[in-house]
């Protein structure tokens, strides 16, 4: 399976985190089923291979739409590939999503949103030019699946960064349409993550010059949930970015340090977010997340 990265354009670096491809080098190329827990972040994948499948929860399997944003997810997901693998995929900052749509982001709250929901004048054009360059550079087949007619490698050279250019130009026309200035809510979002999630609402709020109402209706709006939750998500994830610092703690140690009540609040709390014990999931080699 062939993974590349590319730079993100200077104009959307401050709300794009990472533009990225995966494409398979031959017509028995899959990815096996990887765990996804929640980062608190938007993502918008565009598929010119066979959509891959979604598993929510240990619950419902369904097959991803050709084009989609995912958004905060307060339980885990599993995913996998179905067929011949083609897609590029943009990941947002918690705080950069909002920027580029006039959906409110909490209408995407643990659901598969079809993109063609969000920019529906645009899509059809988007997706046509996609399909496009992928076509061109013999990349996966966006209507004929494995029986598409890329050979190893496809669109992953010159055609992948044309596939980058596509959707990056596509954003960047976005921006200037929605752009919303709100300075506040940005670095508030920014403080939540950059503390691990140790500070309260009223905390966050008073360095950033909102009332606690101010802030929660202005975080369901645009990021997609609360500020409490959003914070039980960065705790976690701060936890999940330096396993290797807390591998070897006890677990009361470990609840402490990352700002848990009690070892049952940590262990629960991880249960929610990814189906398994905190030894478990330390124990695992498939889990994916954003990184921070």
């Amino acid at each position: 399976m062939i993974y590349r990265e590319f730079e993100t354009h200077a104009d959307l670096a401050p709300y794009v985190q990472l533009v990225w491809m995966m494409e398979s080098e031959h017509e028995d190329d899959h990815a096996p089923r990887s765990l996804i827990v929640p980062d608190g972040i938007v993502e918008i994948v565009f598929h010119y291979g066979d959509p891959w499948i979604t598993t929510v929860a240990g619950g419902n399997r369904m097959v991803q739409p050709r084009s989609f944003a995912v958004s905060q997810m307060r339980k885990y997901i599993e995913i996998e590939s179905n067929g011949r693998t083609g897609f590029v995929s943009v990941r947002f900052y918690p705080w950069g999503a909002y920027h580029f749509f006039d959906r409110p982001v909490d209408s995407l709250l643990d659901d598969t949103v079809s993109t063609a929901m969000l920019w529906p004048e645009h899509y059809d054009d988007l997706m046509e030019k996609i399909r496009a360059v992928a076509s061109g550079m013999g990349g996966a087949s966006s209507t004929g699946g494995a029986s598409g007619t890329g050979g190893a490698g496809g669109t992953s050279g010159a055609g992948g960064s044309g596939l980058a250019s596509v959707v990056q130009g596509f954003l960047l026309d976005r921006l200037k349409e929605h752009f919303k200035d709100d300075v506040a809510l940005d670095e508030s979002v920014k403080l939540i993550r950059s503390t691990g999630g140790q500070l309260s609402v009223e905390e966050v709020g008073e360095r950033v010059g909102l009332s606690r109402k101010q802030l929660e209706r202005k975080f369901v709006a645009t990021v997609g949930t609360t500020p409490k939750t959003f914070a039980r998500i960065s705790r976690f994830l701060n936890i999940c970015h330096h396993l290797d610092r807390y591998r070897d703690s006890t677990l009361t140690r470990l609840a402490h340090e990352c700002g848990y009540f009690d070892q049952a609040h940590f262990i629960r709390e991880f249960s929610v977010f990814t189906g398994f014990t905190p030894k478990a999931f330390f124990d695992k080699n498939n889990v994916k997340f954003a990184e921070l």
